[in-house]
Formats: C-alpha cells, structure tokens, sequence
C-alpha cells in the first residue's frame, strides 16, 4: 500500500493544496485499450476460452478486453442453439469475469459469403431469443454486442441472401434494409439496455437507427482506402467522409465504444497507415479499442516507428490527477479535483466517482469495511477534457481518527464493483493502490 502523508489537515486550518505527478507508463484500465480477438471456432464445435491465456493477456500485455467471435454454424438451418453451445458461453463469462477482462461480443453464422450460410431473418430472431438468456445474465462483463448475424463474419456484407441484400451494408431495397433493421431493433430490444451496441458503418446507424445514442461503431478497415472500406460513404478509393458523417461517428463514442482494427496498407494513400497519422485519427475520431493481432504488418510498424507504445497508452480514456485542495471549516470538508483526460476518447460507460476516507491505522484487511464513502456528483463518462470536481462533504458521521483521503472510480455493476481490475486507474506516480483498487489522494485530516 501507499504510505500516506503525515501532513494533517486540521479543524482551524483553511486548506491543504497538494499536486500530481503524471506517470506516463502503459497502465491496464477497463474499457480500453489493445484487444486480442478470441473465435469459438470457424468449422462449428465450441473452443473454450483458456483461463491461464486471459490472465496472461492482463499480467503480460496489460490487456483488459478481448473481442470472442461466437459462431454459429452448427445451427444455421432452422436449428434451435444447443443447451450445450450455451452453457459453454456461460463458461466463458465466467473465466473472463475470473480473470479480470471484458468482452466485445459477436454473433455470427459464418467466415465464407455463400448463401447456403446465411440464415433467415425468423431464425436469426429466434436465435437472439435464445442468447439474451446467457448474456444479459453476463452484461457487467460485456463492453459491447456487434451487429452480426448477417452475412461473413457477421459484417453485414456478403450474405449470399436475397432477403437482407448482398454487398451493400444497408440492402439494396426497402425489404431487404427493413429487414436488416428487424434484426438490429430486436437486439436492441431483447439485449440488456445496459450494454452498447455497434454497427459497422455509419450508413447503417444513418438508415436503420437514426439518433440512437447506444449504438457505436466497429471499423474494421481502418486507416483504409475507399472511406475505411464502406465505413464512411466516400466517392472513388481517396474520396473523404462528409463533416455529418464524422459529426454522427464521433458523437457515438459519447455513449458507446469505437472500436475495429486496421485489414491492409492503403494503396492510394501509403502514409496513411503510418503510426504517426494512426495516432491522429484514433484521436480525431474517439477510438476506445483497437485489435492487436490484425493487421500484422501494419501494427508491426506501428512498434518500428515508436507510435505503437503512444498508442497503447492513450486510446480511450487516460484521466490525469493534476491537483486536490481541501479546505475544512469544522465538519464541512470542501473538497477540490482537478482531473484531465489526456487520452482519445472518453469513459463511454456511465461510472460514479466516490472520495474515500479510511483512518490509516486501520488493518489493510478491513479497508472495505472499515472505509468510509461519499459519492461524488458527477459521471466519469462526461470527464471528456478537463474537469473541476468542487464538493463539500459533511464529515460529523466520522469516528475520532487520523483519515487519509482517496478517489475511487469502480464499475458502476454491484457484482464488479470491490474489484480492483475494474476500477480505473489514474496516470499518476504514487497514487495506485492495486489492491483495493482506490487512488490515493495523499491528503490526510484528523477528527
């Protein structure tokens, strides 16, 4: 633990002023960062996530999420998912919440674009039926479910179907996008409204679900030619996105995660793929989440030209403690943080912020009993920039005892909440208690 300072802050004295280092190392945090991506298995069956892989993912890479492609090709014709294919979904949730990891989640029947591989909307319906029962049991563990089900790999391209349209992203008439709609508002529906969604394009949000603030977006082209392959809506390979489609792309990160990764060089703009353009448009356009294993090559150079360690610690949000003061008239104690969020992006999940008073002779092994909590009035998912937290806490309920101070940022679900893997993490030296997963103030008072 922390050796908190021995400076107190007294009844009669007017205020003690103290300011942060930045620790400028890549810090694991929830929600963010690189991912590995994880299949059940392409040719059907049910390959189980490893413990051991997951927690070496978090020990060794400081990786907190993976993306798990389900496939479902063992029940594409009429065919009810298995109780077994569920269970071992629920073995995964398990091992991830075990492990201290998050999943993106996708559904999907397929990797090849032939029709005899896409199934009908009705049973597309009926398999959603049958997976909310598992994940919104295991929403706390959940990033985000993609849009699939349709087409290869579940990126609504390529469905070999005249029912939802081949290579467009929206079908090419009305039937065919009000189906492609059906199956987005039934997820929207029957999954649980705590866990964002994500579409591949922007045409898609656009089209089927104009100003919904719980749908992101999944680019998995980025950095490529021809809009990021249909992302955006260009004209021609160099053609760029309209300021209304950028407007509606960053905008959803407010709520819901950007995420995807980069599939090949870009042929008319070479440069574009180089690390030091990555880093302009991962933070131009709000990413939270980036593949590590795809594109090889390209996330190679990225180490090459020294961008992939600036990448790693500043995708998604990176919030930097700059300065607390706390001022004390008797049981009033005022309390002022100044925080900046140095990173691409913001906390796209909603997130309490709580100060945390515990008396510093207290045994570490009753920390969580023995502490006490007063929330915060704010939202960890609106800290986009800079942010002043000015609160006066009315400390007459504390017992007689010499109180160190701490910030506490933990995830908003009871079942996650005491875990320190899933609270954030402040880019500060001196300040992390791995393990309660508090952020130490260092300001001290007696009472």
């Amino acid at each position: 633990m922390i050796s908190p300072s021995i400076n107190f802050l007294s009844s009669v004295q007017k205020f003690s002023y103290r300011s942060y280092t930045l620790d400028d190392s890549i810090i694991s945090n929830p929600e963010r960062g690189f991912y590995h991506y994880e299949s059940t298995g392409s040719s059907g069956g049910y390959n189980l996530l490893s413990t051991s892989t997951l927690t070496g993912y978090r020990d060794n890479e400081n990786i907190t999420v993976i993306q798990r492609q389900f496939f479902l090709v063992d029940f594409i014709t009429g065919i009810p998912i298995s109780g077994t294919y569920l269970t071992n979904m629920q073995t995964d949730f398990t091992r991830l919440r075990s492990s201290g990891l998050k999943v993106i989640a996708r559904f999907t029947y397929t990797s090849s674009s032939a029709v005899v591989y896409q199934p009908t909307k009705t049973q597309i319906l009926a398999h959603i039926d049958q997976l909310k029962s598992v994940v919104n049991v295991n929403r706390d563990v959940i990033v985000s479910i993609q849009a699939g089900f349709i087409g290869r790999y579940g990126e609504w391209y390529y469905t070999g179907s005249s029912e939802f349209g081949d290579s467009t992203s929206i079908g090419t008439n009305a039937t065919q996008s009000n189906n492609r709609k059906d199956v987005l508002d039934y997820m929207l529906s029957e999954f649980d409204t705590e866990i964002p969604l994500q579409v591949r394009t922007v045409s898609i949000k656009q089209t089927l679900a104009p100003g919904n603030s719980r749908i992101g977006f999944v680019n998995d082209s980025f950095l490529n030619s021809y809009g990021d392959s249909g992302t955006f809506t260009v004209s021609g390979a160099s053609g760029t996105p309209s300021l209304v489609e950028i407007a509606i792309f960053q905008n959803s990160s407010l709520n819901a995660p950007i995420s995807g990764e980069t599939n090949g060089t870009n042929s008319v703009a070479l440069t574009r793929t180089d690390g030091p353009n990555a880093v302009i448009e991962l933070d131009y356009y709000n990413w939270s989440l980036i593949n590590k294993d795809y594109y090889g090559p390209i996330i190679l150079s990225w180490s090459a030209s020294g961008h992939f360690n600036t990448i790693n610690k500043n995708i998604g949000y990176r919030f930097q403690l700059n300065s607390t003061k706390f001022s004390r008239n008797g049981n009033n104690l005022n309390i002022i943080i100044d925080i900046s969020n140095i990173g691409y992006a913001n906390s796209f999940r909603s997130r309490v912020a709580y100060i945390v008073f515990i008396n510093i002779l207290t045994p570490q092994a009753n920390f969580f009993v023995d502490a006490y909590t007063y929330q915060i009035t704010t939202d960890v998912n609106t800290w986009y920039s800079n942010v002043i937290l000015n609160q006066t806490f009315d400390i007459s309920g504390l017992p007689s005892g010499s109180y160190n101070s701490y910030i506490w940022l933990p995830d908003n679900d009871s079942t996650l909440s005491t875990r320190s893997e899933y609270s954030i993490r402040l880019s500060n030296t001196g300040t992390w208690d791995s393990v309660i997963g508090y952020n130490n103030l260092n300001q001290t008072f007696s009472k």
